[in-house]
């Protein structure tokens, strides 16, 4: 089913000149039970409204216009997307269907929804140090032995190279990583270092925590050197740190996540341009929203970019816009990342 779905898709977007999204990102809820320093998500009472919870069955026909429209990727994310709980049932429906899955998780909760997360393409658990101290400190909560627990747990019913550790680093636990490198060479896994960055989201911004300077050098060479210990086991974008030196999203580089990255909300709107930033929303059938006038001149508007993208650097925006802004970026980044090495 999935190599057949894959093919399917690839030729929807050939036949499209490649310009068709390729990749979801569904907040299934944007309530967190973790409270990271550097994330917004976890404070109390905002966005913790009953709003947060999705209707079931518009959910499955935006999967279904989804694998109509040829889309590769589904990522369920959050807040913590296990804090809804039709979350595992939409997982299900997602790869019965052939789309390839990924869900970055606080790992809280995936004891609870093994089965469930256990079908998952790429399971991401986010786990920045093995030190339960700095832990607690930089996720607001001393949950490190729960989760480790959970992750032993669910490793049974994955198979090796499918469950990656997400690690937002920054000075303060850059000396950490290479523990934590042994400890995905030990069970399998992959681990994805990624600089820490801001999140913005409706014009607001936490507390600067943002790499500068020699800050920026010591963390990407630090990073090459530990891929260098670990090529199995260590993976991420080494063009991420020139676009993260240079200030993230600018006209050279602009942000593509409105014409490549579908952004859907809990109850299954369609928000444009982004997941930090709503200027459009609709509810209509997927089809519909790109072929409005409302969608088409805010896509058509991505490359000179709006004055809030100024300074974005978030992760899985850089990702689509790194394999779309030009081919030879593109192959240079999946081989990059893919390779292990």
């Amino acid at each position: 089913m999935k190599i057949s779905y894959i093919v399917t898709s690839a030729l929807k977007q050939a036949f499209s000149g490649f310009g068709l999204p390729y990749m979801v990102m569904f907040e299934t809820t944007l309530m967190c039970n973790m409270f990271c320093e550097y994330c917004i998500f976890g404070e109390e009472g905002k966005f913790n409204d009953l709003q947060t919870r999705a209707a079931r069955d518009r959910i499955f026909r935006r999967i279904d216009e989804f694998c109509d429209l040829g889309i590769f990727a589904l990522s369920f994310s959050g807040g913590e997307p296990l804090l809804n709980r039709n979350t595992v049932d939409y997982i299900a429906y997602a790869a019965d269907k052939g789309m390839w899955t990924s869900m970055p998780s606080n790992g809280l909760l995936i004891r609870k929804y093994a089965d469930g997360v256990a079908r998952l393409d790429m399971l991401e658990v986010s786990i920045d140090s093995l030190n339960p101290e700095r832990f607690a400190k930089r996720r607001g909560l001393n949950g490190l032995p729960k989760i480790i627990e959970n992750l032993e747990f669910v490793l049974s019913r994955r198979k090796p190279f499918t469950t990656q550790i997400n690690a937002a680093v920054n000075l303060e636990n850059l000396d950490d990583l290479a523990e934590l490198a042994q400890f995905c060479r030990e069970r399998r896994l992959v681990l994805h270092p990624e600089a820490v960055h801001n999140v913005m989201r409706g014009g607001e911004l936490l507390p600067d925590v943002e790499l500068h300077g020699k800050e920026i050098d010591r963390v990407e060479n630090a990073l090459h050197q530990l891929r260098a210990s670990y090529p199995k086991n260590v993976r991420f974008y080494a063009n991420y740190y020139p676009f993260y030196r240079h200030g993230g999203f600018r006209p050279e580089f602009p942000c593509r996540h409105p014409s490549r990255l579908v952004s859907m909300k809990p109850d299954g709107a369609i928000h444009l341009p982004c997941a930090f930033k709503t200027l459009h929303q609709s509810q209509a059938p997927l089809k519909e929203i790109f072929a409005s006038e409302a969608a088409r001149q805010l896509i058509a508007q991505e490359k000179t970019m709006w004055d809030f993208c100024k300074g974005c650097k978030i992760g899985c925006a850089y990702e689509v816009s790194a394999f779309a802004n030009g081919p030879s970026l593109a192959w240079k980044s999946a081989l990059n990342f893919l390779r292990m090495s």
